[in-house]
């Protein structure tokens, strides 16, 4: 298909996003805002380093409503689902936005959302359920609605982001910085009035704030955005099951957890949802009702040349 390679280098983006779960679980402190801002902050500055411009007129509002939606009460919801649920949990109740997202899409740009995709990102969210999930998985009330939440937030944030593209002339580095630091400019006073005065963080803590900012932030962020801003939502929605595919591989390899033939299956599903959304052919044909195709029209026969009459000759008398 068109645009493989820009659909690839999309959808590492929420791949290396899935790596904030674990990152939150074992290496960050319970101070969700601050975590957040301190994630936010650096990755924005990064990116304008390499890439400055400021915004002009209505970019500095739409700044901030996409830091807020993308990142800054994304980043917050998220982190409180993953400290009070199972990861599995939290997970699961993320990989909700690819079906808020292709929703809105069809409200807000009237994007054609055919059957397809929301089969797909069904099955993803199934194979997702199927991936993380334990049966021993207990759920709490303001982590479940703090995941819903984030998977809202997310979302929306996309649609928004698609919407709105990038000035012309400005690079996508510029505009990620721009969101980044919007979302930091939400984050700080909530993290004052909630959590108070910055917290003190150990050596192992500032590793996690490091990879969170850096990596998950500046890196991860701006090639999701850079192909939000570029493809059809309901092509770049459903990348974002790569995150608990990330996550339940990094659980694989650094703590050593085993996968049961469900979480295999669950992988399975997640990967076929997102190969049917990149090729709707495969799917497609199954909902839509192929025309029959028309038959060729018979050649019309040269007419036949007019014979010439042949005249009369003259006779001559002698």
């Amino acid at each position: 298909m068109k645009n493989s390679a820009l659909l690839i280098r999309t959808g590492l983006g929420p791949a290396i996003g899935g790596t904030l779960f674990f990152v939150a679980a074992h290496y960050l402190p319970p101070t969700p805002y601050w975590d957040g801002f301190f994630r936010v902050l650096p990755a924005g500055l990064l990116l304008l380093a390499i890439r400055f411009g400021l915004p002009r007129g209505a970019w500095w509002w739409k700044s901030l409503v996409l830091g807020t939606l993308n990142m800054g009460l994304f980043t917050v919801l998220l982190l409180i689902s993953a400290q009070r649920l199972p990861g599995g949990v939290a997970a699961t109740l993320n990989a909700m936005s690819s079906l808020v997202a292709i929703a809105v899409a069809s409200v807000v740009l009237k994007e054609k959302i055919r059957p397809h995709h929301y089969v797909a990102c069904l099955v993803g969210v199934v194979g997702v359920a199927l991936l993380v999930l334990r049966s021993s998985a207990t759920l709490d009330a303001i982590g479940v609605l703090a995941g819903i939440g984030s998977a809202s937030s997310m979302g929306i944030g996309t649609v928004l982001a698609r919407k709105w593209g990038r000035p012309e002339g400005v690079h996508s580095l510029t505009t990620a910085g721009w969101t980044l630091l919007g979302a930091a400019v939400f984050l700080l006073p909530l993290a004052f009035v909630f959590e108070g005065a910055p917290p003190s963080f150990t050596g192992k803590q500032l590793l996690g704030l490091v990879w969170a900012a850096f990596v998950v932030g500046a890196l991860g962020f701006a090639l999701y955005l850079s192909g939000v801003q570029r493809l059809p939502v309901s092509l770049t929605a459903p990348l974002t099951l790569m995150n608990p595919v990330t996550a339940a591989l990094l659980g694989w390899v650094a703590v050593g957890e085993r996968f049961t033939p469900l979480q295999l299956l669950g992988g399975v599903l997640v990967c076929a949802a997102i190969i049917l959304v990149a090729n709707p052919d495969i799917l497609g044909r199954f909902f839509t009702k192929a025309e029959p195709k028309a038959e060729p029209e018979p050649k019309a026969e040269p007419a036949p040349e007019p014979v010439a009459e042949e005249q009369p000759k003259p006779v001559s008398v002698a």
